[in-house]
This record gives structure tokens, C-alpha cells and sequence, in this order.
């Protein structure tokens, strides 16, 4: 549905290579028609967050947010209960439930596909308003959490919705232990110039980025920078190419800076921007009540349980439908030289039992586990096997 042309946008808001560029969507083919309201919400969240054009005009517009961080889990957790009436996924499906632990927090819709957010991959959010859609909930809030692909993403009625969405993700990241890097956030974001925009700012030949994306509200809107203008430099670092910035300026910068000075082109005219943004000791800072937690054993000795060497996930809506009722917990990754390994497991098996008890989600298993032989009853490829490691002898 989604292709690339595999250049990249580096985002002069959060670092470079933020987001990516030239998105084209396609609608599939099915015979059946594509609903008015996913083509013009869809099409316009994808060209706004990889904008095809530094000066391209797009009803979807960008708002500059720093989110506020919730004292618990439990308090971020209780806010989304208040909101998942104002919430719809990117094919007008409304929420039919929502699970979030320390991996990462699901979405599952009534229409489309299940919307993931890994917190272990999450970079930055954004978000955006489609000013031109006439359908309910024309709010998005984006997440950047891979270089290819398409960034998953949630629809909001209001921007207050979305404002308090963005703060629970980022609420339940930190407590996972991947806080996001609000350092360096100046409200807009770059790209490599196209000869258009060379020749509307006044450049013969090509040099700098160009400003593709001035959010609402930003330290760049209020410092007067605008879509089209050509940066030179940085905070006195001249910018000669799109992978120069990315790969050599940004990173030498001092991201916890209060200021940043542009120099610009305008058409034709060299201008100096100073913008300033929160200092690093003005931004919010996650408490240190914001965790999962770890999962007590199952003795009441406080010992930790022992580690098996993989990663698991809940499962999907689509996976608890086909176990008819059943729960468990599904393997994402086996990591090398673990317990899990020695056993054989697989990224995709479903655990469904340890040492003869349910396993009730991801985070359920750790209690069921003992010191001694463990056994585990998994589901592979619609197969039942049982494996068993003894924890006391193995290495982990």
C-alpha cells in the first residue's frame, strides 16, 4: 500500500533522520471501494509526515507539543480508559480494547489492522491536524519508530485527545525504561532542496536543507522561520547537503542548547533566525514512580525468577480468536546463548502453559517460574510440544 523511494528526511526538530520522505499511497484494488474518509485521512498524515515537497501546501498541519509525564502506570493507563471513546484507528475502525506493558502498547480495532507502538523502537511522536477532512476524529498523533515502513499511528476527535494521548505513550515508554529525547526539539523539520525551492530562496547552486514543516505553536513559528526557507547553517556550522546535516552537523550539536542560531535564505536574501527552545533543565522529567516494575517470583523469598533468554509479547486479537478463549503469551525473539534456546524454542511459538499453570499474558509468566526443571507447553504452527530446561545447572 505504501512505497518509498528510500531518500530520507532529517528533521531539523529532533535530529536528523527523523522521518522519512516521498510516500506515495496507493489504495489496493479489491473491488470494493476505498472509504473517502481513510484516502483523505491517510493519504494527507503520510505526505505530512514525509513531506514530498519543501514548499508542497498540505491541509495537515503539524502542532508542537511537549508532553507531561503521569506520576504511574496505573494513572497513565486510567487516563486512556477516559479517552478510547475519542480514539479510531486508521481505517474508521473504533477501539475495541488496548494492552500495554513494558514492550510496548497495542491498539485493536473493530475495522483494520492492529496498531503496535514498540517502546523499545519509539524515537519521537508528532502531532498532526487535517484541517480539510470533514469526518470525525481529524486528529493524529504518529510515532517514528522504524526507517522503513509506515509509522503506526492513532486518530483523535480533539486536539486535547491527542495532546493527552501523546502523554500516556510517552508516560508508558519512560516507565518501560525508553524515555523519549525531547532535547533539540525546535518545532519543524527539513529536507534536501529541490530546484524549485533553490530558486525561490535565491541559491544557483545546491546547499543547505530546506524547511518542509513549521509546527503550530513551535520555537521555529515563533522565531519566523517558514516553509521554503534554505538553512546555510547551524549555531555557526554550515550545512553543505542533506547527508552532511544529518550525519555530520547535527550530531556535533549541544542539543541541551537554549538557543539555536539559523542563518537562512529568503528569497535571495540572507536572514539570521534565532530560536530558542526549553533548556534540557526545563523539560519534563520522568518520576521515578513511572515503572512497570519488576514482576515479583513466584516464592515469597523475592528471588529473582530465573531468566530464560527471550523476549515475549501479549498476544494479538487475532491470535486470542484462533486459541478460542485460551490465554498465553507469544515469543518475539530468542536472544543467543539463553535458556530458551537450549530448548529450543522459536520466535512465533505461543506459550501456553508453565509447570502445569496458565499462562495468562506476557508479563504473567515470570510468577509461574520456578527453581528447578521447568516445563512449558507451547503451540507452534497449530502443533502442541512440550520442553522442559533445568534452571539450577544452566548458565543464564
Amino acid at each position: 500500500m505504501i512505497c518509498s523511494t528510500g531518500r530520507r528526511t532529517p528533521a531539523i526538530v529532533a535530529g536528523a533522520s527523523e522521518w522519512d520522505n516521498d510516500i506515495r499511497y496507493q489504495p489496493k484494488k479489491e473491488g470494493l471501494p476505498v472509504k473517502r474518509s481513510l484516502i483523505s485521512a491517510a493519504v494527507l498524515c503520510f505526505l505530512a509526515l514525509f513531506p514530498l515537497r519543501a514548499y508542497a501546501q498540505s491541509p495537515l498541519v503539524g502542532h508542537y507539543f511537549i508532553p507531561e509525564y503521569y506520576s504511574t502506570v496505573e494513572e497513565a493507563v486510567g487516563r486512556l480508559k477516559n479517552i478510547q471513546p475519542m480514539l479510531m484507528g486508521a481505517q474508521d475502525g473504533t477501539l475495541r480494547s488496548v494492552e500495554a506493558d513494558r514492550f510496548g502498547i497495542r491498539f485493536f480495532w473493530t475495522v483494520g489492522q492492529t496498531t503496535v507502538i514498540p517502546f523499545d523502537k519509539l524515537s519521537r511522536m508528532r502531532i498532526f491536524h487535517n484541517t480539510a477532512f470533514q469526518g470525525p476524529c481529524p486528529w493524529f498523533v504518529a510515532a517514528k519508530v522504524s526507517e522503513e515502513g509506515e509509522p503506526p499511528y492513532v486518530r483523535t476527535a480533539t486536539k486535547e485527545a491527542a495532546r493527552e494521548l501523546y502523554s500516556i505513550i510517552a508516560s508508558l515508554s519512560a516507565a518501560a525504561g525508553n524515555p523519549l529525547d525531547l532535547r533539540g526539539n525546535l518545532g519543524g523539520s527539513s529536507d534536501t532542496p529541490t530546484k524549485e525551492a533553490l530558486k525561490n530562496a535565491g541559491l544557483k547552486k545546491q546547499a543547505g536543507v530546506a524547511v518542509n514543516l513549521v509546527e503550530i505553536g513551535g520555537p521555529s513559528e515563533k522565531a519566523g522561520l517558514k516553509v521554503g526557507d534554505v538553512i546555510l547553517s547551524i549555531n555557526g556550522n554550515a550545512i553543505e547537503s542533506y547527508e552532511h546535516f544529518e550525519k555530520k552537523v547535527w550530531p556535533s550539536l549541544d542539543l541541551s542548547a537554549e538557543w539555536f542560531d539559523l542563518e537562512i535564505m529568503r528569497k535571495g536574501k540572507k536572514e539570521t533566525v534565532k530560536i530558542r527552545t526549553l533548556p534540557a533543565d526545563q523539560l519534563p522529567v520522568p518520576p521515578k514512580s513511572l515503572s512497570f516494575g519488576k514482576v515479583p517470583g513466584a516464592g515469597s523469598d523475592g528471588k529473582e525468577p530465573p531468566k530464560l533468554g527471550l523476549v515475549l509479547r501479549n498476544l494479538t486479537m487475532s491470535e486470542k480468536s484462533a486459541l478460542k478463549g485460551r490465554t498465553g503469551a507469544a515469543v518475539l525473539e530468542i536472544k543467543p546463548g539463553g535458556l530458551a534456546e537450549a530448548m529450543k524454542m522459536q520466535p512465533g511459538d505461543i506459550i501456553l502453559f508453565c509447570n502445569g499453570k496458565v499462562v495468562p499474558s506476557a508479563e504473567g509468566l515470570s510468577g509461574l517460574l520456578v527453581e528447578g526443571e521447568n516445563n512449558f507447553l507451547l503451540l507452534r504452527n497449530g502443533k502442541e510440544l512440550t520442553v522442559g530446561v533445568n534452571t539450577v545447572t544452566a548458565s543464564y
